[in-house]
Order: structure tokens, then sequence, then C-alpha cells
């Protein structure tokens, strides 16, 4: 079983958190026709939650410890890939402490997530920069990050929990009907908000379809560890301390982080963070429309 099995053997008894990323829709065909483009993806996720970690708690040795599920499906089984992420709730330090964040600006991380993505795609060539300008100058780019499920220290049973969620299947038998009469296949789900309905009717070659493009390519590894969680980690720490040492039920000193200051000193600092993300960007209507910083840069090389 997936979920004990992780948090017997990866997770530490210290605070996590659930993080939900999702794309536009308008972006969702890439990673669709082109599988490769999902460990990307989660690579992108990760480092967006390592960076933002790290200058959050202001020390660049931090680590936070992820474990992250790619999904492909949606509540009807459509085509809808988006990230389900076990995160520790703070930061790993090299000398065994374990610095728990304070509530964090969503918002931040969810821009800083955006624009790794878009700077991606563009590497690959499947957008244009122009694209790029269009959508971030837009007042709902489409991406979204939601944190609000969280885990105690001390809730072994839904650390489980939410391990065995990530990992839930594309679809359910429960939720199938096979009309003999019409071959077709109805499937329902919960109605959920924003929704206009929680069925879907299927032709059976279709539904047949539908299912086959949730299936990973051959090797193709959904579920991805980093950080502290990574396999390189873990085997440098078995490596380096007697395995009773090493056991999972180990609990690291635990620092509070106090929520920071709001600052012109705080904002500087991130304003520059993000500008480094930011930097194939040279329209001044654009950037002052983000408002993050006063000049313009030059892109890349590599984007000329």
């Amino acid at each position: 079983m997936f979920g004990e099995w992780i948090t017997d053997e990866i997770l530490y008894p210290i605070p996590h958190r659930q993080y939900v990323l999702t794309l536009p829709k308008m972006l969702r065909p890439h990673f669709r026709f082109d599988r490769k483009l999902l460990g990307k993806l989660s690579q992108c996720a990760y480092q967006s939650v390592k960076e933002f970690f790290q200058k959050t708690v202001n020390k660049k040795e931090a680590v936070p410890g992820v474990v992250i599920s790619i999904q492909t499906f949606g509540a009807l089984v459509n085509f809808h890939p988006h990230l389900h992420c076990l995160v520790t709730d703070g930061c790993f330090m090299p000398n065994g402490w374990f610095y728990v964040l304070a509530e964090i600006d969503v918002r931040k991380l969810e821009s800083l997530f955006c624009h790794k993505v878009l700077k991606l795609l563009l590497k690959e060539k499947r957008i244009s920069e122009e694209w790029v300008r269009k959508l971030i100058s837009w007042r709902n780019s489409g991406f979204n990050i939601h944190n609000q499920v969280k885990i105690r220290s001390d809730d072994k049973h839904g650390r489980e929990s939410l391990a065995q969620y990530i990992l839930r299947s594309p679809f359910s038998q429960e939720k199938m009907t096979y009309r003999e009469d019409s071959k077709t296949v109805l499937y329902r789900s919960k109605m959920k908000p924003g929704s206009k309905k929680n069925f879907a009717v299927f032709p059976v070659l279709d539904w047949i379809a539908t299912l086959t493009t949730h299936i990973p390519n051959k090797g193709e590894q959904l579920v991805r560890y980093y950080g502290y969680y990574s396999n390189v980690s873990r085997g440098k720490r078995k490596k380096e301390k007697p395995r009773e040492e090493t056991e999972v039920s180990w609990k690291p000193e635990v620092i509070e982080i106090e929520a920071p200051p709001v600052s012109k000193e705080l904002k500087k600092r991130w304003s520059y963070f993000i500008r480094k993300v930011f930097s194939f960007i040279d329209q001044p209507d654009v950037i002052k429309k983000i408002g993050l910083w006063e000049e313009s840069h030059a892109p890349p090389k590599e984007l000329r």
C-alpha cells in the first residue's frame, strides 16, 4: 500500500501540506501530446517551491521535502494535467533543524510557478513570446495553487491518507454505468463549484480512447521525490548515519518561523527574486501591468 509505505519510509513526523498546482486549459494539450513535458512540469513545481521557501526563511541551504504525483485526469476523466504535491511545511537545515513556515502568500508562489512553466514552454518552442505577453497581461492567467490542506506533525494517519489520495486512480467503476441500448458509458461525479454538470456520456470507443490518454509511457514515473525526500538525499543519509538514526520516526529540532514583516526591504528582495524569472519579458507596458520592477531587461540569449 503506497500510503503506508511512504509514511513509514519517506515522510518525517513534521507538519506537511498538500499543494495542488493547476494549469490554464489552453496549455493542457501540449502535455497531452508530449507526455515528456509532464516530468519537466513536475521539476518546475519543485523548483518554485524550493526557491520560494528558501527566500522565505532567507537561507540558501534550506531544503524542503517534496513528493509530487502527476495526475492527468479531471473529475469526468477529461485530460486535465495537474500536480498533487505532499510538501513539508517548512525546510530542513544541514544541522538537523527544521524551520516551520508561517502562512505564505500563495499568490506569489503561483506567479513564480506560472513563469517557470511559461519559460519551459518557450524553451521547448511550444508557445511564442507574443502569446506569453498576452497571457500574463490578463487579470487571471489560469494558473492556480491551493495549499489549505495541512497535516499536523503528530497526525500519522493524516499523512498516510493524503499520500494514498494523491495516487488515486483516474476513474472509479462505481461512477460508471454502461447503457446497452445506446452503447454508451455514463460517468458521474460530484458537482463541484463552478461546474455546469456532474456527468458525461461517452460512446464506447470514445470512452476507451479517453481512458488511454491517462496511460503513462513505458518507464514514465508519475510519482517523483525531491529535496530532502529525493532518492539521492535519502541515500546519502543512510550512508552517513546508522540505520536507527535514519528511521522516519526521528523528529528534527523544530524552529517556528514568524511571518516576515511587510517592509520596503522585503519587497525589494522579492521583486529582485521574481525579476530573474521574468527575464524573458522586455516590453515596458507589460512590465508596468505586472508591477514588479521599474526597468526592462533583454531576453536571455536562447530566446532571442
